[in-house]
């Protein structure tokens, strides 16, 4: 996986969260092969920062655009073909969740 898989529309589940987070990436406008997008969580709306490199997952979530907020890190899922991710995400108190983010299909008009 690379950063064009990683370009679209997600949904994440976390171990404890009774509502998903969705997210949408689009290439970073300064930084080549990284994304750059939002996080819309129940009440509020997050910039999101990150890469794929050799299949593992990293980006940086900020609430404010300034401090980091909460950290993604995850694996690819074999046999996904790229549109799952299994890994853990941390809040700003260093505390952990596990996640599944999957790819959204793109709807037709």
């Amino acid at each position: 996986m690379e950063q064009p898989e990683l370009v679209g529309r997600w949904q994440a589940r976390l171990d404890g969260m009774a509502e998903p987070v969705l997210l949408e990436l689009g290439p970073h406008p300064e930084w080549d092969g990284t994304v750059k997008g939002r996080i819309q969580w129940p009440g509020f709306t997050s910039v999101v920062v990150g890469d794929v490199h050799q299949g593992r997952l990293t980006m940086e979530e900020s609430r404010d655009g300034t401090r980091v907020s909460g950290n993604w890190s995850g694996d690819v899922v074999e046999g996904s073909c790229a549109r799952e991710i299994r890994g853990e995400w941390t809040d700003e108190a260093d505390r952990p969740y596990t996640f599944t983010l999957r790819k959204q299909a793109l709807s037709r008009p």
